[in-house]
């Protein structure tokens, strides 16, 4: 008889409990590609000579796995050769042109490599896959700025490493400080570009969190905006469930233009736990990213709800969604929505509805089912008290 009690009232919780857990974090998402497409490398101008028979080989050993591609452009109206890095939204970045571009193998193949891949790059994926996440800093021109946010970003990273092993999904190792220093400005024009910094030198330091294989978290901080608060609150982020009550837009930052390789591929399937390369993973990480927030539902900013553990809500939204507000500088997540992944988004939306209306339906019938089991156990229950007078 207890059992059939027990069964009756963990039935709802056996079908609903997989349906309203999440598989993945933040963290997860930023290893799958959600279709942004790639860059793309171009080498253009009027008369190119032998510059495209030199460029195309040594390009496809030293961008092959990076996520960018290259194309020759030459036309009668263009000017002198040049080499272009251009982002999936249209951004370009002059990489050299004119009698600088080189044209012996040995040069050619020094500059494809430095778009490729650099040090700084390096470290920022290999802290990225390896521990919680990456925090970049670029240096500014005063040694006091650059020493007050140093001292803000391993506060910060350190107060998050206390909260890593009650999230969600924990990671062993805390978020890496990642630092590029001014002399190192020139060599990380492209990592800097890709990040959404200006690749120039400038007053104040800047901050950038990546995770996942390249990916940036929200917009980047520059200056006064960097406090241990706001860095704190973005990472704590990065351990979230990827499906709470989250804006998407976090989820959705660029990914810097960079080499992950074979290696660096099959170590990430292993410590995830799945592969995310897989058609089904991406599939549903991205229905997920590109749905946007569910029906009825807020769109929540890294404030005090994840950071301190507890939210405020007005009764107002008991009843309506909270209306569109603009978002702060310090802490709005930019919207990377284009043309190329609004009909993406669309269809999230649709499938994001019919899971929740098949979720709906899934548990109306567990819990009739439950119900017809209580009925059915009391019955049982009555009749045998009858009989035994």
């Amino acid at each position: 008889m207890k059992r059939l009690f027990t069964l009756g009232l963990a039935l709802p919780l056996l079908f609903t409990g997989d349906l309203l857990a999440c598989r993945y974090s933040v963290r997860d998402t930023g290893f799958v590609d959600l279709g942004e497409g790639s860059y793309r490398l171009i080498l253009s101008g009027r008369d190119l000579g032998a510059l495209p028979d030199l460029y195309r080989p040594l390009a496809a050993t030293s961008i092959f796995e990076a996520n960018m591609s290259f194309s020759v452009r030459q036309e009668p109206g263009m000017g002198e050769p040049t080499l272009t890095l251009e982002s999936p939204d249209d951004q370009r970045l002059l990489i050299n042109k004119g009698v600088a571009l080189p044209t012996d193998a040995l040069g050619a193949k020094a500059l494809l490599e430095s778009v490729a891949t650099s040090l700084s790059r390096v470290e920022i994926l290999d802290g990225s896959l390896n521990a919680f996440a990456a925090v970049v800093m670029v240096e500014g021109s005063r040694a006091s700025d650059n020493t007050r946010v140093r001292n803000v970003l391993e506060a910060a990273i350190q107060e998050v490493s206390r909260m890593m092993s009650t999230m969600p999904k924990p990671v062993t190792t805390p978020p890496i400080l990642v630092r590029i220093t001014r002399e190192r400005l020139a060599h990380e024009r492209v990592a800097l570009w890709g990040l959404g910094f200006d690749p120039d030198p400038a007053a104040d330091p800047r901050v950038a969190i990546v995770f996942g294989r390249g990916r940036r978290l929200g917009s980047p901080l520059e200056g006064p905006l960097i406090t241990q608060t706001a860095v704190q609150e973005r990472l704590v982020i990065i351990g979230q469930d990827c499906e709470c009550e989250l804006d998407r837009a976090w989820m959705k930052g660029p990914v810097m233009p960079a080499r992950w390789d074979a290696l660096r591929q099959a170590q990430s399937a292993r410590s995830l736990g799945f592969d995310p390369e897989n058609p089904l993973v991406r599939t549903e990480i991205s229905r997920i990213v590109l749905r946007g927030p569910g029906e009825g539902q807020r769109k929540r900013s890294p404030k005090a709800p994840l950071a301190l553990g507890y939210s405020e809500i007005a009764l107002d939204d008991l009843s309506a969604p909270a209306p569109e507000v603009p978002e702060t500088s310090e802490s709005a997540a930019p919207s990377t929505d284009s043309p190329a992944t609004a009909p993406a988004q669309v269809q999230g939306n649709g499938s994001a509805n019919r899971f929740e209306g098949l979720r709906r339906v899934l548990w109306a019938v567990t819990a009739l089912a439950s119900a017809m089991v209580l009925g059915l156990a009391a019955l049982w229950w009555r009749r045998i008290g009858r009989e035994h007078g």
